[in-house]
């Protein structure tokens, strides 16, 4: 059985979101779930040089999640989820 927060980052996916965990909050959009996190690729800011050959992507522990909420605003709104 899948957790509720599993079901509503799948939902979420492509979405641009911002997610409070109980180590912080995070803004970018949900590029991938599996059973035991979820992958957020953070926009870059600033004019910072940026060396990489892959996305920046966070590992987000799917059972540390607090709340998600859509930035997304060009889309139906949908309430934040609270766990």
């Amino acid at each position: 059985m899948r957790s509720d927060s599993y079901l509503i980052c799948k939902k979420y996916l492509n979405r641009e979101v911002m997610i409070q965990t109980t180590h912080g909050t995070y803004k970018g959009t949900i590029v991938k779930v599996d059973g035991q996190q979820v992958y957020l690729k953070q926009k870059r800011t600033g004019k910072k040089a940026h060396i990489s050959f892959l996305p920046f992507l966070i590992p987000l522990v799917l059972f540390d999640l607090l709340a998600i909420f859509l930035v997304d605003t060009a889309r139906p709104f949908s309430p934040c989820r609270l766990f």
